[in-house]
């Protein structure tokens, strides 16, 4: 039986839809009937990717189906795979990993040397096939049961909302009451960013974007001040902070401009988490940087984060902004990402 596949086909060519065999599971996989697919911007930047030029084509395989925040219903199981039944809401940690590596045996999985291509790893609609199209083969390690969550619901959270996650877990230690996190962009990810600082810490939350209605989300979402990331950020951020500079920076942007911010604001003992994959550098040095200020680049996420995250969307502690769009339509909702006119996330939806 063959079906359509939203695919990168090759590097340098536009995604098209293309026809591929309904997969079947073999032991230990899972066939996942696709409910709900949230789209990246890491999506376009794949799409844009040139032969030859780093960071995605150089390492990564192409012809693949794009999508990689899935969530859906079990179609099959394989041999070997007792524990779901066929009709389970399910959804997918977009991680490949082996299991066996010692980054996957330290349950941080995300940085399985297995799967590793560089500073990329081959995950869910990055060099493996994703989400967009009607069904998608899953290994069982890979997903977890969501009892009645709604999967087009909780898509997005399988990267946007569990990447933020993770990375307001590495400073929550750092975040008591009386501190700052600032967060930069507040976009796809940086939104939930903004929301689980104020679920899980006592800390001032300061937003920063260059668009002035993304800083109104942010201040709905709980952040007690919106900046606008211009040349006077940083001294904005001083001011507020009374001239101590910030406890945290999230910087959810990763651009040479986020990252001088991140550098001006941070304060001693302070720590700055890059998330975003810009592509922009940080000059790290003496005069450079606050004293014993720490700068980590925050990778992925684990399935034990997908859990943590879904039990907070069960209880109804997140706001999931999204648009949803028909599989066929995947196309307008790729232009209207790049244009920036979603407010939510976008969400392919599956007959």
């Amino acid at each position: 039986m063959k079906m359509k596949a939203y695919q990168i086909v090759e590097w340098g060519q536009p995604a098209e839809f293309v026809d591929v065999d309904k997969p079947t599971p073999g032991p230990n996989e899972v066939l996942v009937r696709m409910r709900g697919a949230g789209l990246c911007r890491t999506d376009l930047d794949l799409m844009d990717a040139v032969p030859g030029v780093g960071p995605y084509a150089t390492v990564l395989p192409h012809g693949f189906t794009l999508g990689h925040e899935n969530a859906g219903t079990v179609e099959a199981i394989g041999k070997g795979v007792t524990d779901l039944v066929e009709g389970a809401n399910v959804i997918v940690h977009h991680i490949h990993s082996c299991g066996n590596c010692v980054f996957c045996l330290r349950a941080v999985e995300q940085h399985c040397s297995t799967y590793a291509r560089g500073a990329m790893s081959l995950t869910r609609g990055l060099g493996l096939d994703g989400g967009l199209a009607p069904f998608m083969l899953v290994p069982r390690r890979e997903l977890l049961p969501i009892g009645l969550l709604d999967p087009v619901e909780v898509a997005p959270l399988t990267d946007a909302g569990v990447t933020a996650y993770h990375a307001v877990k590495t400073v929550m230690d750092r975040l008591r009451p009386g501190t700052t996190a600032t967060v930069i962009g507040v976009g796809g990810l940086g939104s939930y960013g903004v929301q689980l600082l104020k679920l899980l810490t006592e800390a001032k939350i300061v937003a920063l974007d260059t668009n002035a209605e993304r800083l109104a989300i942010a201040r709905a979402l709980g952040a007690d001040h919106g900046v606008c990331s211009n040349d006077s950020a940083s001294d904005a951020v001083m001011d507020l902070t009374h001239g101590y500079g910030s406890d945290v920076v999230l910087d959810f942007v990763g651009s040479n401009a986020t990252l001088a911010i991140a550098a001006k604001i941070s304060r001693p003992q302070g720590r700055i988490v890059i998330v975003g994959i810009e592509g922009g550098s940080l000059n790290v040095g003496w005069g450079s940087l606050a004293t014993s200020c720490e700068v980590a680049i925050s990778m992925g996420s684990t399935r034990a984060d997908l859990m943590e995250i879904c039990a907070l969307a069960e209880r109804g502690r997140l706001k999931i902004d999204k648009e949803l769009f028909a599989f066929e339509d995947v196309e307008q909702a790729y232009d209207r990402l790049r244009k920036g006119q979603l407010v939510g996330r976008a969400v392919v939806t599956f007959p």
